[in-house]
């Protein structure tokens, strides 16, 4: 018994110290991996070793090196990385060029293996010759259409003038910064990219930004000329069926790359309708119960054969077999409150005169009755309602009053509304651009929710706009096409400039504001005291 005890807490006891020896818990690390040197030394002359090693301070991983590791001249083939021990080892197969300055750039490519902790970058630099290249060109790469940086990955390449292949190239930071470091001295055309196919040269679709000048290369990036490109997308030039789909029976819906012009539909007898961008095509055909079928869509530049079948919605899914024929587009934001909006699934060939539609306000119960008037499209009505602002009313649209093409009426549909006052913003324009302009109102999410176009200068109103913050932005519309235009790298067709007015708009319910700006002038040419509540 007594040697049954002792062995018990002789067991204890080693338990106890083996959890000694492995704590729990602990301050996290949260640091990068830190470089401790390289061998080659960095910033080597005469450098002709064929790898370098780099040690680091903790066991570290490679996250995706071949598009990650910028090498500045490029190499190829491309060299090699791996790692070794606490660090990495780089091993080069092209031919070194002579008196020639190289530089690795890491950037994120290095973490540490426990935690994951990124390195944000780290360089690597030698020399083939006596001398070291030490000039540098920075600047910063952002959307033509809004000044924000890019949202993927920009490449900028540095070309000397007078060549035809780049001679250097770097990245973009998130914020849309870049700098070329261990540069030659001389003059440099830059392009930048999103450079999807990592071929460095700027394919038909991808995003791309250019200057027409040089810059000049300088010792120190205090001295450098800042060289701002601005980046957009090409413009779709080749028309195609982006998306087509049965989402209930007998209807389709057909989205095209570029606005159709005079599309035809072959196959299935239809009723078609074009949105007013051009870009959608929505299809009835006139058999209720199709479920498949085969259409041919001719237009300008496409032709194309298109098999749909309509997929019944799974057990549990918020998707309805078939949706109601009508239902209310009002909501509380909706600028044009006195203007009620119904929607319809099916066009609408038929109205009933006999039944109205009765509107009560229910401060007092009083009862009014009103019709609803039907727009081209077939497909959208406006009840014509006399309302007063924050009071509430309910809408009662009786049974039967719309038939669709298919001959089904629309059933009942009682909903509350409560009308809103909103702002009118009025700005007088002086335009000395020599261009026709298209003023945008912009809200805090940089959404433009309403424009306007003008040829010179003069007085644009904006009505009916919610409160809340807003900015100005006039685009310099020089191909006079009514919006902003991309660029076009082939033609060397800069994006159009725009200009942002420069305050912040605070719009007010029940506000009528008057602004002047003249457009290119740097800030505001009034400072609200014209706004007035006399509405």
């Amino acid at each position: 018994m007594r040697k049954s005890s002792l062995l018990l807490l002789l067991v204890i006891a080693v338990v106890g110290c083996a959890r000694q020896g492995y704590p729990s818990g602990g301050p996290k690390d949260d640091k990068a991996p830190v470089a401790q040197g390289t061998t080659p030394g960095n910033e080597s002359r005469n450098f002709t070793d064929r790898q370098f090693y780099i040690q680091f301070d903790e066991y570290v991983v490679l996250k995706n090196a071949e598009q990650n590791v910028i090498v500045s001249p490029p190499m190829n083939p491309k060299p090699e990385f791996t790692t070794k021990g606490k660090g990495i080892l780089v091993k080069i197969k092209d031919t070194l060029q002579p008196g020639t300055t190289y530089l690795f750039q890491f950037k994120d490519a290095i973490a540490d293996f426990t935690e994951g902790n990124l390195l944000p970058s780290f360089e690597y630099v030698f020399s083939t010759g006596d001398a070291m290249d030490t000039m540098m060109l920075s600047g910063s790469v952002l959307s033509a259409r809004d000044g924000r940086p890019w949202k993927e990955t920009v490449t900028v390449l540095a070309y000397r003038d007078g060549d035809t292949v780049p001679s250097r190239i770097t990245r973009a930071d998130k914020s849309g910064r870049f700098a070329f470091h261990y540069i030659p001295d001389g003059s440099y055309r830059l392009v930048a990219l999103e450079d999807k196919n990592r071929d460095m040269k700027v394919g038909d679709d991808e995003p791309v930004a250019w200057l027409d000048q040089s810059f000049r290369s300088a010792d120190s990036i205090d001295s450098a000329s800042v060289a701002r490109l601005r980046i957009s997308a090409p413009e779709q030039r080749r028309q195609r069926v982006v998306s087509s789909d049965m989402p209930s029976k007998g209807h389709i819906t057909i989205v095209t790359a570029m606005p159709m012009k005079h599309p035809v539909v072959g196959g299935e007898p239809v009723e078609q309708w074009l949105n007013a961008k051009g870009d959608t095509l929505m299809l009835w055909c006139l058999n209720p119960k199709c479920d498949s079928t085969v259409i041919v869509l001719s237009d300008e530049g496409l032709q194309d054969t298109l098999k749909l079948r309509y997929r019944k919605p799974r057990r549990g899914s918020a998707q309805t077999e078939q949706p109601p024929l009508m239902k209310s587009l009002f909501g509380g934001n909706n600028a044009y409150y006195d203007n009620l909006q119904l929607a319809f699934t099916n066009p609408i060939i038929a109205q009933s005169d006999s039944l109205q539609i009765e509107l009560m306000a229910m401060k007092d119960s009083t009862v009014s009755y009103c019709q609803a008037v039907l727009d081209s499209s077939r497909l959208r009505a406006t009840v014509k309602a006399s309302v007063k602002s924050d009071e509430d009313y309910r809408v009662r649209i009786p049974a039967g009053m719309f038939t669709d093409l298919y001959g089904t009426l629309s059933d009942s549909l009682v909903f509350p509304f409560k009308p809103k006052d909103f702002a009118i913003l009025t700005v007088q324009i002086d335009n000395p651009t020599g261009s026709p302009l298209v003023v945008e109102l912009i809200d805090g999410k940089d959404t433009v929710v309403a424009f306007r176009t003008i040829q010179g200068s003069g007085t644009l109103r904006f009505d009916h706009i919610g409160a809340g913050a807003y900015r100005l932005r006039a685009v310099v519309d020089a191909d006079g096409n009514g919006r902003w235009t991309e660029g076009n790298y082939a033609l060397r067709r800069q994006p159009e400039e725009y200009f942002l007015y420069g305050k912040t708009l605070q719009l007010r319910e029940r506000w009528e504001m008057e602004e002047q700006w003249l457009v290119g002038s740097e800030g505001p040419e009034s400072d609200n005291r014209n706004s007035s509540d006399n509405r």
